[in-house]
């Protein structure tokens, strides 16, 4: 009797990183949510232009997502000034929602490769 072995590490790995892949992104249009609800529960808009701009990157070499605004004055609104105080829509959405973050990892990594 023979027996033959089958190395389907390659394709485990590969099912893996999309996997991670896609639960970075989920995280990060998670995060764009929640920090669009918090700036505006915050009463940081004006002109919705801050608001807009909130966007993520997904660095997949290095398993992150990179958060933020590239509007000038979002350091000036999240961190505030001599004469405003701080709002800090953008670590709130991070530290606040962990459990979020954390189901997204459960759902999308425990959901095996199907």
């Amino acid at each position: 009797m023979s027996a033959d072995f089958i190395d389907n590490s390659p394709a485990v790995k590969s099912q893996m990183e999309r996997n991670i892949g896609k639960a970075l992104t989920m995280m990060g249009i998670k995060w764009q949510e929640i920090a669009t609800k918090e700036i505006t529960a915050m009463r940081a808009v004006d002109t919705g232009r801050l608001k807009s701009s909130l966007t993520y990157e997904v660095d997949e070499p290095n398993d992150v997502v990179i958060v933020g605004s590239n509007v000038e004055y979002a350091p000036y609104v999240h961190e505030g000034t001599s004469r405003m105080t701080g709002r800090p829509f953008i670590s709130n959405a991070v530290q606040n929602y962990k459990d979020d973050y954390n189901e997204i990892i459960a759902k999308v990594l425990g959901g095996g490769f199907g």
